[in-house]
């Protein structure tokens, strides 16, 4: 006797209805996710559209959709597609940035804790998914990124006559705009605030961004004329601080934590560059599991060796847990923390970004990891704003 049961939409739908968003705490159909349900026989079609590209849960719902509808009787084969499609943030889109979805600063307290170098790396990481995503510098006294993505020369001019505009340059699926590429490399900047509010207006408005999913800003360093006036010309969909461990860089974050405060601007999470110190090596000969003492400083860090004599650790050289205590205290979440590794500054200094370089590499992944917490952040906010029909 064949098995003549058929299933229908609804059955297949009852089924999706068992996959349970973890951040928004409801079902994928209730959250609206499920854009296709179509039965055809045995066979199923399912199309969930996510919110955001970079949901560092996307392979865990693909999985549980495709267990719970192929666990429905007459199914016997499921054709499943995700997509992604990023959500604005509520309330009235500017005139400066109406294609831009979200924009989003990158600060720090103080300077030399790799701020640039973690702008670029998300913003790559992003561009990876398939997210749509642009890189504005405005670190006008000290503009790092045209070197780090591997960029230079005058931009190309577009837009009439009457409204003449900058063709931004593209690296990586990023577009860039930065001061450094209208500056000649020898010449300083010298800015009074006026200037720089005017200058970021400009970077907003005369640059042909299109259509974005994300816009990184990477600020210069500390809590001065550059934040604010961001903060007053945009609605920012929030701020992404970077840290170093070390107690004085997570002091002088306090200021730069204070100041988005008090310009009503949410702090998206913390990155805490230079975490450690990337130790890797290969003793000759060794035994796989063979243990290997490294001594750095008064503290000794033991690790083995894999069935080809490598070995890898992060040493923990500058004390640990500052970004934790910093993020507990204002609650908001740790989106990464990224080892030291000569090839994040090899990589920078020769404009191929680490998680470009090397995409496999701790590093890289815990910029990936960075990301996706960011952009998870970035979904939950928008969707919150969003009414949710039963």
């Amino acid at each position: 006797q064949p098995n003549v049961t058929q299933a229908t939409k609804e059955q297949v739908l009852d089924a999706l209805r068992q996959v349970i968003d973890p951040d928004l705490h409801q079902d994928i159909v209730t959250l609206g996710f499920v854009t296709r349900c179509d039965v055809d026989g045995s066979k199923a079609d399912v199309v969930i559209n996510l919110t955001t590209p970079a949901c560092p849960v996307k392979d865990q719902l693909r999985d549980e959709a495709r267990k719970f509808v192929s666990a429905v009787p007459g199914i016997e084969e499921v054709e499943l597609e995700m997509t992604a499609e990023v959500r604005s943030k509520d309330g009235p889109t500017h005139k400066l940035a109406e294609h831009i979805k979200h924009i989003i600063a990158v600060s720090s307290g103080k300077g030399g804790v790799g701020k640039s170098t973690v702008s670029v790396n998300l913003a790559c990481a992003l561009a990876a998914t398939g997210a749509r995503v642009g890189l504005l510098d405005c670190d006008i006294y000290g503009p790092d990124i045209p070197m780090m993505m591997g960029l230079k020369g005058q931009p190309d001019h577009g837009g009439s006559a009457d409204r003449p505009s900058l063709v931004p340059k593209e690296r990586y699926g990023v577009k860039t705009m930065s001061v450094g590429y209208l500056l000649p490399d020898d010449k300083p900047a010298v800015w009074r605030g006026p200037m720089v509010h005017k200058l970021i207006e400009q970077f907003l408005s005369d640059v042909e961004w299109g259509e974005l999913d994300y816009l990184l800003v990477d600020m210069p360093p500390g809590t001065g004329d550059a934040q604010l006036s961001l903060a007053q010309l945009v609605p920012l969909t929030g701020a992404i601080i970077v840290t170093t461990p070390q107690a004085v860089a997570t002091f002088d974050v306090g200021k730069a934590i204070t100041m988005f405060n008090q310009v009503n601007t949410e702090i998206l999470g913390i990155v805490e560059n230079m975490s450690g110190l990337m130790v890797e090596g290969m003793v000759e000969g060794a035994q796989e599991g063979s243990q290997v003492r490294l001594t750095l400083g008064s503290k000794e860090e033991v690790c083995s060796v894999d069935s080809e004599g490598r070995f890898r650790t992060v040493a923990e050289m500058f004390g640990a847990g500052g970004a934790q205590m910093l993020a507990g205290k204002n609650g908001f979440p740790v989106l990464g923390r990224v080892p030291l590794d000569p090839a994040v500054r090899v990589g920078g200094d020769g404009g191929d970004p680490i998680v470009v370089a090397d995409p496999n590499s701790p590093i890289a992944q815990s910029f990936h990891k960075a990301a996706g917490k960011a952009a998870q952040r970035i979904a939950v906010r928008s969707f919150a704003s969003l009414p949710v029909l039963d």
